[in-house]
């Protein structure tokens, strides 16, 4: 049997339904989007895009599932067709398993952003993070991010009242400056921040 007709054998239908999905999924339709956050909400990573989740778990499914099948093909043909519920159920548990610990770090590190605000008010007392090239008394286009409510970013105008601060450094909202538009910050601990606040844009 070639390789390309143990492809096409009916146990392996459902691991190359899971590459289909994966290409589906290139074009984000709304249908595939609440698929996967449904499924990330059932493996208790609601916080990550859905698309990732389905991602990832495609890709395990297909790939554990066929490197299964392989084995039995190669080495123990005669239990193929037998093999396959098992095989299909311990497919499932690692594709599961995958997705939820794929899941977990995007929910952590890269967490999904739905919105982007520019210049909001009402954010003093907020932390963030620099994301121009520096903060300083003098320097226009300092700025901030500040993660929000419901998923979005708030990207701020800021300028010290001192030292410049560098990109990528912890800093406090203080007083808003109505006369140009920017926040007072000060620099923070990085370990000291109670929340969250994601990278979506380096620069100038």
């Amino acid at each position: 049997m070639s390789y390309l007709t143990f492809l096409v054998q009916w146990y392996n239908w459902p691991y190359l339904a899971g590459l289909l999905l994966l290409a589906a999924s290139l074009a984000r339709p709304a249908a595939l989007v609440g698929l996967g956050s449904r499924l990330g909400g059932w493996l208790g990573v609601g916080g990550a895009s859905g698309l990732s989740v389905l991602r990832a778990f495609s890709v395990s499914l297909a790939l554990v599932g066929l490197t299964l099948n392989g084995g039995l093909h190669d080495y123990w043909p005669a239990a193929q067709e037998r093999g396959f519920l098992p095989g299909f159920v311990v497919t499932l548990l690692i594709a599961a398993a995958v997705a939820r610990w794929v899941g977990r770090i995007v929910e952590e590190h890269f967490p999904e952003i739905k919105a982007v605000s520019w210049g909001a008010r009402g954010l003093s007392g907020h932390e963030g993070r620099v994301v121009s090239r520096v903060v300083s008394a003098d320097y226009r286009a300092g700025r901030a991010q500040v993660a929000g409510d419901e998923e979005t970013v708030h990207i701020v105008m800021c300028k010290t009242r001192g030292d410049e601060i560098p990109f990528g450094a912890m800093v406090a909202l203080g007083e808003y400056d109505e006369a140009d538009g920017r926040y007072y910050v000060e620099p923070v601990d990085a370990h000291s921040g109670e929340r969250e606040v994601v990278d979506v844009e380096r620069g100038e």
